[in-house]
């Protein structure tokens, strides 16, 4: 997040296209936008359109094809995996310079709920989880005040490439966040129960890590590095072209 950019306004009013995982957390996330959300956003003068998500990456599916210009803002309710789902969509588009300008918010309703947490902690509220963490989601798009936050580029030596606006994780974190999956039914206490898990059957984890300082130019060798013999050779490295920050809804 970048407090003190200079901020936009969604319009008033406002049409948002909202993506939702019904599986998503304890599979209540349908639930509660009808009890929790809908009431704020008709109230506030939002006009919606509901999807339900309905396997992997089909978020990602319908960024991609859907015409953006019918919508002020794209709201995600689920947790952090449908989000990175939508980013990378709109980042696939042939327009993605601008479709990744269209305004983003998170609406927690998933096992985890960083990326709305996070816009929470920025937005000046107090720490809080699960409802109120929604409740406090939803009044920052019903504010429609905007604030631009930045969007990591990860290039894999395999020449995979994927964007992110939360976090870049490998190893052991990794390892607990994908493989506890299979207990998703369990909500957020999965991330434990697969903690415990991987504690029993630690791994070696062997790789290189480059970066490149900022300022530098992309085609150049990292200058620093910092190695660990082994078969993985991730980089990360500046993007070639400059990629615009997208905005999240923020007070």
């Amino acid at each position: 997040m970048e407090p003190e950019c200079p901020r936009g306004l969604l319009p008033r009013p406002c049409r948002v296209l909202v993506l939702l995982n019904p599986q998503g957390g304890k599979g209540k996330a349908l639930q509660l936008f009808q009890s929790r959300v809908q009431p704020f956003l008709e109230e506030a003068e939002i006009t919606f359109k509901l999807i339900l998500t309905e396997r992997k990456n089909h978020a990602r599916e319908l960024v991609c094809a859907e015409e953006l210009g019918h919508w002020d803002a794209l709201a995600v309710m689920s947790g952090d995996g449908l989000m990175h789902e939508v980013v990378n969509g709109l980042m696939e588009r042939p327009d993605w310079e601008t479709a990744i300008q269209k305004p983003l918010c998170s609406l927690p309703g998933g096992s985890g709920n960083a990326l709305a947490a996070s816009v929470n902690h920025y937005a000046g509220y107090e720490q809080v989880t699960n409802e109120d963490l929604l409740i406090n989601c939803t009044l920052l798009l019903c504010r429609r005040r905007l604030s631009p936050m930045n969007l990591l580029s990860l290039h894999t030596a395999s020449g995979l490439r994927l964007y992110s606006v939360l976090s870049l994780s490998w190893g052991f974190v990794a390892d607990v966040d994908l493989e506890s999956e299979k207990y998703r039914r369990l909500g957020e206490i999965r991330f434990t129960v697969g903690t415990f898990f991987r504690l029993a059957s630690l791994r070696i984890y062997q790789g290189q890590l480059a970066y490149l300082p900022v300022g530098t130019v992309a085609s150049k060798r990292p200058a620093s590095t910092l190695v660990q013999k082994g078969p993985v050779d991730t980089h990360l490295v500046p993007l070639e072209e400059p990629v615009p920050s997208h905005w999240t809804v923020v007070p």
